[in-house]
Order: C-alpha cells, then structure tokens, then sequence
C-alpha cells in the first residue's frame, strides 16, 4: 500500500507593514450525505445506519498564492468527513484539471477530514473501509467529490490579497477540550519523553486569521486535536459534531443576517495530532453500574461493549455543544490576538509517495530496518472507550 505525504508550508517572520503578503481564496460548499439508510462511517457498526441530520457537512476550502505570482498556489481543504483517501483526491483533481488545467495537481492540493464519525460510509477505495457499509456507495463518494471540487472553486473564485497572521493558546482548566483515552498505554511510554510535556495530550490550538485589504475579515483556520466522537455509535443523524459545531458558531457571528453556509467568512477547524484524544471528559465508565471500568482493559466484567465514554454533557448532543464552544471560543481568541504574527516569505509544498510496505529506515545503532506488510493488531479488534470494538477482544498491549 502506498501512503501520500502532503505538507503545507509557509515561512514565516514579524513584521510591520500592512501590505497584503499573499493572495487567498476561500470557499465553502455542503457535503451532506445521503440522510437515511446508508452505513456511518468510524464506529465500524453495521446498525449503525442514517435516519436524518443534526448538523449539516461542508467542506471548507483555502488557496494560499504567491502575492506577485497567482499560478504559485496551494490548496487546503478542510471537509466534515470521517477520512479521505486517494480516491476522493483523484476524484477532485479529475474535476478540477477539466476547468483549471495543470494549475492544481496532487503535488499543491492537499484535502483533510475532520475526523467526525457521523457522516457516511461506503466512499473509500479500499476494501476494508468500506465493509460495515457492505460495499462501495456511489452516492456517497460522488457527493463528497463534487462538494470538494465545488469548494475549491469558489475558493479560486475569490482570491484576493490578504494578510495571513499566527497565534497559539492553549486549552486547559475550565476550558479544557480533551483528555487522553489511553492513559495505562501512555504511562508506558520511557519517563524522559513523558516529562518532556505537561500533559498526556496535546492541548495547544493553533489558529490562522486570514484578513483582507481594508482589515476585512476572510476567515480561520483553527488546528486542535480531539477527535470528533461527542456524538456515540448509538447516533443515527448525520452530523459534523463538535468540530463542525465550533465553525457554525464563528461563521454565524461573522455572517449576520445569513443562512449558514452562505456567508463570505469561512471559519474551519481542522484536526492535528488526534491519536487517542478523546473529548469524551466525564472517561469511561461501565453502562450497567456506573463504576468506572477497568483502567487496564476498558472492560466491565468481561465485556467491552459495557465500557463507554462521555460528558462533559448530560447527553451526546450537549456534549457537542460544550466541546463545540470551547473551541469556538479559544480560537476567537486567538482570532483577536494583539500578539499574532504576521506571516511572510514564500509559498512552498512538498509531495511524495513513500511504499510503506518497504521502506528502509537506519536506526541510531547504525542497523538498517525495513518496514512490512500491513497486518491488523489485536488494538485493532479491541477498539476504544469511545467505541467498543467486536467481542471477546479487549484494549491491552504485550
């Protein structure tokens, strides 16, 4: 299997002036999914099918071009789905090359996914992924592809010169956002690494402000890690959760007077570093006692699927809001800080294709290592306490 790298690069350094230093598009189009009767993507259940919307799906798009040069460009797109693959990327750039010719190509266009798992299935080229959805939905892949495509361009659109600034807070305390699902593995890793960090997660949020000519607001992009699980496996409505959430909140104060979705201010809140992140703050705790389950296994008894995460809300859909807001609010913040780098210097991307079933690696004894074919761990079968995985497996490591 062949795995893409994509790295998004801007140098970077303070400076004074005012004048516009790039060229920027944004743009944004809904990416909602067949609403009923399609398989959801994440929890890898089967039952787990639609049966309507809580929050609609967008795909939110940035073009980022050289100031003197606007055929020098990249594209970052941010899209309210369970993951991407390169299916979903060819079938972009397959539109795109129709319109704009060789202008965007996989080496420049690089598309995330929020991670959210309340969207739908069945879209992904690879067999595996599409299995709980009992094969591959045409309705599915063809309506994230031309919602993507539609975003970029009206991101190409609208470009116009900008001013990209940087800032970086952290969420902690009463606005804490985030907790580690994994705690016993983590204490496993060596002591020296451990304290090279104040906490077991990640818990800084870095935010682009993107302004105008005029100090005209354009819109954020906020990167935070957690994964977008306030909503459990037992939903059933399509749904953004708390990363699609926090957006709304920011795009309908920065668009008065309009439908969401429709404003010029895009506010996207993409994800970082989400291994094992959970904002699930009230943990795990078995469903039929309300003991906490076992802090090694993530079982009650014998049993995963008794073992469940929540909170920090009384529900899933309050649990969204308050994850939601918390976000919201940090990058606002951030949004407005007086201390925000101004961003200069050239535009640049790197791509490459790397076979990750054969790749040579030297370690710090000089030996040389290859990687391997892929194979399914025992964490795999096992899940997490944000999403039991199939029984008699349970978390644990060897």
């Amino acid at each position: 299997m062949q795995g893409k790298i994509v790295t998004l690069l801007i140098l970077c350094t303070a400076v004074s002036a005012q004048t516009p230093n790039y060229f920027v598009g944004i743009g944004m189009a809904d990416i909602t999914g067949p609403a009923a009767d399609v398989n959801m993507m994440g929890y890898a259940n089967p039952a787990q099918t639609t049966r309507g919307i809580h929050m609609r799906q967008f795909s939110r798009a940035f073009i980022f071009c050289d100031i003197d040069d606007h055929s020098d460009c990249q594209v970052f797109v941010v899209a309210d789905i369970g993951m991407t693959d390169s299916g979903i990327t060819l079938g972009v750039l397959e539109r795109l090359k129709t319109v704009y010719g060789d202008l965007y190509t996989e080496k420049n266009v690089a598309i995330s996914s929020t991670h959210t798992h309340s969207g739908v299935a069945g879209y992904l080229q690879y067999f595996l992924f599409n299995i709980p959805a009992s094969g591959f939905i045409h309705d599915s892949y063809d309506n994230f592809v031309d919602g993507i495509y539609l975003s970029i361009a009206r991101a190409h659109e609208n470009k116009a010169p900008s001013n990209i600034y940087y800032s970086v807070g952290e969420l902690s305390g009463d606005m804490n956002a985030n907790i580690n699902r994994s705690p016993y593995g983590y204490q496993a890793n060596p002591q020296g690494e451990k304290d090279s960090y104040p906490y077991d997660v990640d818990k800084d949020m870095t935010v682009l402000k993107i302004v105008g000519e005029n100090n005209k607001d354009r819109g954020l992009i906020s990167f935070f890690p957690v994964h977008p699980v306030s909503m459990n496996s037992s939903n059933r409505l399509l749904s953004s959760d708390n990363k699609g959430y926090a957006a709304y909140l920011i795009e309908m104060e920065m668009n008065p007077g309009t439908f969401h979705g429709q404003g010029e201010f895009v506010a996207a809140f993409a994800n970082a570093n989400l291994g094992d992140v959970s904002p699930n703050l009230n943990g795990p705790r078995c469903k039929d006692t309300g003991e906490p389950c076992n802090e090694k296994t993530s079982q009650c008894g014998n049993r995963t699927n008794l073992c469940v995460a929540s909170g920090p809300g009384k529900d899933m859909f309050e649990s969204t809001k308050i994850i939601g807001e918390r976000q919201a609010m940090k990058a606002k913040e951030l949004y407005n800080d007086p201390a925000a780098i101004r961003l200069e210097g050239s535009l640049g991307f790197v791509h490459q294709y790397v076979d990750m079933s054969n790749y040579s690696v030297i370690l710090d004894g000089g030996d040389v290592v290859t990687t391997c074919k892929a194979a399914f761990g025992y964490s795999f079968a096992a899940g997490t306490i944000d999403g039991a995985g199939a029984y008699p497996f349970f978390q644990t490591f060897f």
